[in-house]
């Protein structure tokens, strides 16, 4: 009696699929808690709450996987972010801090595949 390997075939096939959709999820996920964090973290003292109102975390995918990223929404995001000895930074502090928590998030979600 042969063996029939189809059905393992049909779900390596489908595989990378998969995990695409998975990592993608992740990001989205990722990206908004980080957006989340950053909020609540801010250095500053919010007086019209458009800084904070206006920090904006994405996840978009390219060539090699996803990218996820924090961005400020105002125009003088800039300034809070290298003016003033960066006392007011939000953007690099939140990445650097979130950066291994996403590393051992995303090894989990492989385990998990």
């Amino acid at each position: 009696m042969p063996l029939d390997l189809s059905e393992i075939y049909t779900s390596l096939n489908a595989l990378p699929g998969r995990v695409e959709k998975a990592v993608a999820a992740y990001g989205q996920t990722t990206a908004k808690a980080i957006e989340a964090n950053a909020k609540k973290d801010r250095p500053w003292t919010d007086r019209t709450a458009q800084a904070r109102q206006r920090l904006h975390g994405d996840c978009t995918h390219i060539d090699t996987g996803i990218r996820i990223s924090l961005s400020h929404g105002v125009a003088y995001g800039v300034y809070l972010e290298f003016a003033h000895e960066k006392r007011y930074a939000i953007i690099y502090p939140v990445l650097r801090e979130g950066s291994g928590k996403v590393m051992h998030g995303l090894t989990g979600l492989f385990e998990r595949l």
